[in-house]
């Protein structure tokens, strides 16, 4: 099977290819404005580097930056769309769980939600992997530091990502491409489709939420009623 996995949802954006679980083709970047630019190019060499055409595509659906997972999740829909291929979408905290490569210990993911809040996971020993505890959450570092300071009274913790960890680290495609093939190993094809993509958002953006602070449009636009303005 051949993948393409695609990942824009933090500052670093990622695409890589799978071919029969081995990564063949990777590009990433940082830059938190950059996802647009970079992807297009990412995507042609990726697929240059394809020995035949592409079976699935995976995408990160966050949590993450609100503009880098909506212009993610557009391309890969359009991009599967327009090849008749099921689109895996994969959340980037099970990726971050994947590529830090622990499997008997608790871990927890983390990544920055800006404003002084965080984003952060629980992951479980669960047979040869790690399974989520729930659903991802959005608190504050204080938060953050009080569970992991419960977590470690069962046992030793692993903390991975971006804040807070012992290990720095960001939700990288090609992790995102290997979940995807567990999906499509136990669910139709047919059932990954672009309508179905859910972005994990877990809070307003934050261009939203500064114009709700600020009061939104002060002053609105004044209405003509009966006659020319």
């Amino acid at each position: 099977m051949i993948v393409l996995g695609i990942e824009t949802s933090t500052a670093r954006s990622s695409v890589a290819l799978l071919v029969e679980g081995d990564v063949v083709a990777h590009v990433a970047h940082e830059d938190a404005r950059g996802h647009g630019a970079f992807l297009a190019p990412a995507i042609r060499r990726c697929i240059d580097a394809a020995p035949g055409a592409v079976d699935a595509v995976a995408v990160g659906t966050g949590p993450g930056l609100y503009t880098g997972l909506r212009v993610g999740m557009a391309t890969a829909g359009a991009f599967a769309a327009a090849r008749g291929l099921p689109v895996v979408g994969v959340g980037g905290m099970d990726a971050l769980a994947l590529g830090c490569g622990i499997t008997d210990r608790t871990v927890v993911t983390t990544l920055d939600a800006r404003r002084g809040q965080v984003f952060w996971a629980v992951h479980h020993p669960d047979g040869p992997g790690l399974h989520r505890d729930g659903e991802p959450r959005v608190g504050t570092r204080d938060e953050l530091d009080d569970l992991i300071v419960r977590l470690a009274e069962d046992g030793t913790v692993l903390v991975v990502g971006e804040i807070g960890g012992d290990a720095i680290a960001r939700p990288d495609a090609a992790d995102t491409a290997r979940l995807a093939v567990r999906s499509l190993a136990h669910t139709p094809p047919e059932r990954f489709v672009a309508s179905a993509l859910t972005p994990v958002y877990l809070r307003d953006a934050d261009v939203r939420i500064g114009w709700d602070e600020r009061g939104g449009v002060r002053g609105g636009v004044q209405d003509v009623v009966g006659g020319a303005a």
